[in-house]
């Protein structure tokens, strides 16, 4: 990867590649906790769900609709404080409170104390994405940014490890309770070094002697709607949602899928799922930004990126069938770490090629759309519909009935197939960005 010129960005001096790098390597840190506190709820879902008394439709919507709304609600007003103002003091203050909510959540007494802390733990995050998006630009040229944001989203899949492993064994050991207070805390040292160690970029383009004043809200529909009109973005949208679903359900429901199914003791499933399910992430999300830069380099336009997740999507769809359906657990870990492999990779391309296209000012604004398009989609219908379908099939099959709602799942990859495809084609015919 190739750092830009200047401290950090392009146009400054003063600064090194090592000072690049290092800011990756702190964003990837800082994400590990965004990712790794996120999953901790659904690893422990099962203890909360019996010392609460809580329906699996409750769970779904504290751990689905609650979280996503609120998660993006907030991030497409931060989207614009971060367009315009310091991008890495915003991150530190989203890791503060989301670290503080994490811990929060194991004073819940019910329903509505545990979906408060959930919201706020989905509040605070959402300033790590759009911020990140708008940073990588900054610190690396245009050829090296679809790796630099694959590494980034390796970061993921560390966290879903690190996140599931901890919150498994923390959960048998020390209980759910005690467990959100050690992993909340611990993510106020991730806000230290972000803010200590990474100065703020200079922005790219020359945008920064650029923007005006506006009223707050009015500037904010103005740049979504910028966002809107660039080529096939809204079909982008709405196949990263479908394809994001399944990966939004693994996370809810993995878990108690793995306990109720398969009969995974607590302290062991953090052990059984993270593993595979972050190595096949880590290796998709990797693989994928390389063969989006050399597909850009070979094809001289940027929307050959887009080639990936056609692929790679639909591929997905019988190795999804195998994990719910897998009588072995073996065959089931090892099919869900090829399907979570193909639907990580769709992620980096699209969003290298959306937040290439947008101007300056307008990156956290489009990776935060297509964070709320994956949320709205994939975060809140996915594990919502599954636990609603999983009480109303109860009664007939038991503990089996998750197993059966998850089914509802498999047609996902063909209908994110066919919107990848429209996007592909609008942005292959429309004015969308050359190859940089």
């Amino acid at each position: 990867m190739a750092p830009a010129s200047g401290p950090m960005g392009s146009g400054g001096a003063g600064s090194t590649a090592a000072a690049s790098y290092w800011a990756l390597a702190v964003l990837f840190i800082v994400n590990v906790f965004n990712q790794g506190d996120r999953m901790l709820f659904g690893v422990v879902v099962e203890p909360i769900r019996r010392d609460l008394l809580l329906s699996d439709t409750s769970i779904s919507l504290i751990s689905g609709l609650f979280f996503v709304l609120f998660n993006l609600l907030a991030g497409l007003f931060l989207a614009r404080a971060i367009d315009r103002g310091n991008r890495v003091r915003i991150l530190a203050l989203g890791v503060l409170a989301w670290s503080l909510a994490t811990a929060a959540q194991g004073l819940a007494q019910g329903f509505w104390s545990l979906a408060a802390a959930r919201i706020a733990v989905g509040i605070g995050e959402a300033t790590a994405f759009p911020a990140v998006m708008s940073l990588i630009p900054d610190l690396f040229r245009a050829e090296a940014r679809g790796r630099a944001v694959a590494v980034f989203q390796s970061s993921s899949f560390v966290g879903i490890v690190g996140g599931t492993v901890v919150a498994g064994v923390l959960g048998a050991a020390l209980g759910w309770r005690s467990m959100f207070f050690v992993c909340g805390l611990a993510g106020l040292g991730a806000a230290a070094l972000l803010v200590l160690t990474v100065p703020e970029p200079k922005r790219s383009d020359g945008e920064e002697a650029e923007l005006v004043p506006e009223a707050y809200l009015s500037g904010m529909v103005k740049a979504a709607l910028r966002v809107l009109k660039l080529p096939g973005l809204p079909a982008l949208l709405v196949g990263l949602g479908f394809a994001a679903m399944m990966t939004f359900v693994l996370a809810s429901w993995g878990p108690a899928f793995l306990l109720r199914s398969h009969g995974v003791p607590l302290a062991e499933v953090g052990l059984v799922i993270g593993p595979s399910v972050g190595i096949g992430g880590i290796l998709g999300t990797i693989i994928s930004g390389i063969a989006a830069d050399v597909l850009v380099r070979r094809r001289g336009h940027a929307s050959a990126m887009l080639l990936v997740p056609m692929v790679t999507v639909p591929l997905a769809l019988p190795f999804m069938a195998a994990f719910i359906l897998a009588p072995s657990l073996l065959w089931a870990m090892l099919s869900a770490a090829c399907m979570n492999a193909l639907l990580s990779a769709a992620l980096p391309p699209s969003m290298n090629f959306a937040v290439n296209g947008a101007a300056t000012r307008d990156r956290a604004m489009v990776s935060t759309m297509l964070l709320a398009a994956m949320g709205l989609i994939g975060g809140s219908l996915g594990p919502f519909l599954v636990g609603m379908l999983s009480d109303r099939l109860a009664a007939e099959h038991g503990a089996e009935s998750l197993r059966m709602a998850m089914t509802a799942m498999l047609v996902v990859p063909v209908l994110a197939s066919v919107c990848l495809t429209f996007a592909w084609r609008h942005a292959r015919g429309g004015a969308s960005h050359p190859a940089a």
